[in-house]
């Protein structure tokens, strides 16, 4: 790769959402001007505003589609996203117009993978709806318990089954985590596979056979609603599953409608549909304060941890600096 042709004083660097972290770490010798907008809100006309004139977009979340990409073609050169998943890109307007894209590849897996670790012990152990019990009802009191806010006994960690679906970094570390807590791993081979590799479980097999389903697979055309009605009515009536990866990868009125007939036992989401996530805009939020506690959200934060943030600011940094240098690097995308 050539080194992109710029300014003696280095390239134009404008960042879309800085509210999200501290920003990157260039190296002090590094020539450059540093622009940051705090939340660029998610309109066309807005996000090429701040662009004008950028040589390089850093983003986390703020799409940067087509339209963006043709209007920005004239100087936009390189988009460093501060993050892993790029799936807010428009990757083939990119290859169209010559635009550059770098992530930062498992930039919070140690985080995200301590997420899902959270998330089942709140289901399995049932946290939500004993506070709930606790702070709403006066059963601990006038009836001696609140198991029948429970449910039937739950599972412990050496009688479950974790169903991987995504083998990459992230769902390898969640398999790690489960396996040294003694359960059973069952890393699910891809449903459109005509074989199954070695140390893989069939798609459908892996989901009517685990007590735990952890869905860590990348967001694509193929992954999208990938688990649905029929992926659901496989899962044995005392499953979890448990969404760390991207929101259109799991069917939410699916999801939704299999809790309420108690189809299965619980489900934790940190991601969404359509994002940022609200009632309005998420069937999972406005449905969650009725399931109490089977259904568990949070506002896609499982990345945030200092060791991610760290990582972040070092590579998107890094990334920049090796395409002004004219080095192709590790993460590159397109």
């Amino acid at each position: 790769m050539s080194p992109p042709k710029l300014s003696p004083s280095g390239p134009i660097i404008v960042r879309l959402d800085g509210y999200v972290s501290p920003d990157p770490t260039f190296s002090s010798d590094f020539l450059h001007t540093y622009t940051s907008h705090n939340s660029t809100p998610y309109e066309n006309a807005r996000i090429i505003e701040a662009l004008t004139g950028a040589d390089v977009a850093v983003t986390t979340r703020v799409p940067i589609n087509a339209e963006v990409i043709e209007a920005c073609a004239g100087t936009l050169k390189l988009i460093a996203v501060f993050a892993i998943g790029y799936d807010m890109i428009d990757i083939e307007a990119c290859k169209r117009f010559g635009v550059e894209v770098r992530n930062v590849k498992g930039a919070s897996v140690e985080a995200v993978a301590e997420h899902a670790l959270g998330f089942y012990f709140a289901l399995r152990r049932c946290i939500v709806g004993m506070q709930n019990a606790l702070t709403q009802t006066n059963d601990w009191v006038e009836k001696g318990s609140c198991f029948s806010h429970f449910g039937p006994h739950p599972r412990t960690l050496a009688r479950e089954t974790i169903g991987i679906i995504g083998v990459g970094e992230l769902g390898t570390r969640v398999a790690s985590h489960f396996r040294v807590l003694g359960s059973k791993v069952l890393l699910a081979e891809r449903p459109s596979s005509t074989s199954i590799r070695e140390g893989r479980t069939a798609f459908r097999e892996t989901l009517s056979q685990s007590t735990v389903i952890i869905v860590a697979t990348a967001s694509t055309p193929e992954t999208r609603n990938l688990i649905s009605d029929a992926e659901l009515a496989l899962l044995p009536s005392d499953a979890l599953v448990i969404n760390i990866a991207r929101g259109e990868v799991v069917d939410e009125k699916a999801l939704v409608n299999a809790l309420k007939e108690k189809r299965f036992a619980g489900a934790a989401t940190d991601v969404y549909e359509k994002e940022p996530a609200s009632k309005e805009t998420s069937l999972l939020i406005r449905e969650a304060e009725g399931l109490e506690g089977r259904l568990i959200v949070s506002p896609h934060v499982a990345w945030y941890a200092l060791a991610s943030v760290e990582k972040l600011r070092r590579v998107t940094a890094a990334n920049i600096e090796e395409w002004v240098r004219g080095e192709k690097g590790v993460n590159f995308v397109c």
